[in-house]
C-alpha cells in the first residue's frame, strides 16, 4: 500500500503509462488500417457478384447474343476476378500482407475487365476511375499517381487491342473519359494533401503535449527531490508523511519514523571543508537508499539530518535496518576524513493510532536527541536506548 506514495514509482508509472497510451493509438491506428483493408478485400468480392449480375443483364437486354457465349464469357470473367482477389486475401490472411499497391492492381484488373467485356458500352471506360480512389486511401501522393500512371497504359492498351472500344468511343468520349480520370486524381491528390497536413499537425500537437508532460513530470520530480543526495526533500517528507499516517488511521498500515543525523558533522566540514561534507552526505545517502527496502521513503531532512518512513514492518524489523545503515556507515573508512568513519545516530520511533504526525515526529526527535546526548553512533527506539557503539 505504502508503495502508491513512492514518488520515482509514481513518476515511471506515469511515462509508462503515457507510452502505453500512445502505443494503444499507434495500434488503435494499425486496427484501423486493418479493417479498411479488410473491407476493401470485401468489397471486391462483392464487386464479383455485382458485375457478373450487372453484365447478365446488359448482354440478355442486347439482341443477337447467344446465352451460351455470354455465360462462358460471365464464367471467364468471374474466375479471373476471383483469382486476382483470392490471391489478396491469401497475402493478406496468411502472411500479413496489406499492399496498397496490390489493392491498385487488383482494382486495375477488375476494372480492365469490366471495359473488356463491355466495349461498346462508350461510358464504361469511366470506372477506371476505382483504382485511382482505391489509391487515395494510403494518402501517398506518388502512389495516386501511380494509379493514375497505370489506368492511362491499360485504357491505353485496351483502346489499342479492342475495335469494339475504338468504334463505340468517339473523340468526344476520349475527352471526357481523360478529363474524368485528371479530374478524379486532382481532387485525389489534393484531398490527400489535406489529409497528411492534418495528420502533420496532429502528430506535432501530439508531441508538443509529449514534451509539455515529460517536462512537468522532470519539474516535478526535481521539486521534490535534494539537488545534493537526489533524496526527497524537507517539504515532499512532510506530504508523504501525512499521507501515510491517513493510510495508517483508515487502514492499520503499519508506520516508524527514523531519524538519523551524522555525527560531528560541523567538525568534518570545519576540520576537512565543505566539499569533504558534501561528499561525506552523498555517501551516506546512498548507503541509506541501497539497505531500505523499495516500501519506504528516504528523504534529507535538512544538513546532516535524514528521515525514513518504514512501511509494512514491525518495530523489530526496522529496527534491524536503521543498525544495518548504522553499523555500515561505522565501517565504512572515508579517505577523505584520513581513513576514518562518519557515524550515525539513530532515533527511531513507532506509529501508534491516533498520535498524529507531530508526535511521531516529537518522539522520534527525541530518541535522536537521546542517542547524541548519550555518546552517539548507536539507535534509540521510543526512549529506550540500543547501545551498539562498539560496531
Amino acid at each position: 500500500m505504502a508503495n502508491m506514495y513512492n514518488s520515482d514509482l509514481l513518476i515511471n508509472i506515469v511515462i509508462l503509462k503515457r507510452w502505453e497510451s500512445i502505443m494503444n493509438h499507434l495500434l488503435l491506428e494499425l486496427a484501423n488500417t486493418r479493417h479498411t483493408y479488410r473491407k476493401m478485400i470485401n468489397l471486391y468480392w462483392a464487386t464479383i457478384i455485382l458485375t457478373v449480375m450487372l453484365e447478365y443483364l446488359i448482354h440478355r437486354m442486347k439482341s443477337g447474343t447467344t446465352p451460351e457465349y455470354f455465360l462462358s464469357t460471365l464464367v471467364l470473367q468471374a474466375i479471373g476476378l476471383a483469382v486476382a482477389t483470392g490471391v489478396t486475401e491469401m497475402l493478406y490472411r496468411y502472411r500479413k500482407v496489406q499492399s496498397d499497391d496490390l489493392l491498385i492492381i487488383t482494382g486495375i484488373i477488375y476494372a480492365s475487365s469490366i471495359i473488356y467485356i463491355n466495349p461498346t458500352i462508350g461510358i464504361v471506360p469511366a470506372i477506371y476511375i476505382f483504382p485511382i480512389l482505391t489509391s487515395m486511401l494510403s494518402f501517398n501522393k506518388n502512389r495516386i499517381l501511380l494509379a493514375f500512371t497505370l489506368v492511362l497504359l491499360c485504357f491505353g492498351l485496351l483502346y489499342t487491342l479492342t475495335p469494339e472500344l475504338r468504334i463505340a468511343m468517339q473523340p468526344i468520349h476520349i475527352i471526357g473519359v481523360l478529363f474524368l480520370y485528371i479530374g478524379v486524381t486532382i481532387i485525389a491528390l489534393s484531398i490527400t494533401s489535406s489529409g497528411i497536413e492534418l495528420l502533420n499537425n496532429l502528430r506535432q500537437a501530439t508531441e508538443a503535449k509529449q514534451e509539455l508532460l515529460v517536462k512537468n513530470i522532470i519539474m516535478d520530480k526535481l521539486s521534490k527531490m535534494d539537488a545534493l543526495t537526489d533524496l526527497y526533500n524537507h517539504k515532499t517528507f512532510h506530504e508523504y508523511l501525512e499521507k501515510l499516517i491517513e493510510q495508517n488511521e483508515r487502514n492499520q498500515l503499519s508506520l516508524q519514523l527514523a531519524i538519523m543525523d551524522i555525527d560531528n558533522f560541523k567538525k568534518i566540514n570545519d576540520t576537512y571543508g565543505h566539499w569533504v561534507g558534501d561528499i561525506i552526505l552523498q555517501r551516506v545517502a546512498n548507503l541509506i537508499k541501497e539497505t531500505v527496502t523499495p516500501n519506504d521513503f528516504v528523504a534529507r531532512y535538512g544538513g546532516e539530518e535524514f528521515a525514513v518512513i518504514f512501511t509494512e514492518k514491525t518495530l523489530e524489523q526496522s529496527h534491524r535496518l536503521v543498525e544495518q545503515i548504522r553499523q555500515q556507515c561505522a565501517m565504512t573508512l572515508h579517505t577523505e576524513l584520513d581513513s576514518q568513519a562518519a557515524t550515525l545516530s539513530i532515533g527511531l520511533q513507532n506509529y501508534n493510532k491516533g498520535e498524529g504526525k507531530e508526535a511521531l515526529f516529537k518522539g522520534a526527535d527525541a530518541s535522536l536527541y537521546a542517542a547524541k546526548r548519550t555518546g552517539k553512533n548507536k539507535t534509540v527506539i521510543q526512549s529506550v536506548m540500543i547501545d551498539h557503539k562498539g560496531a
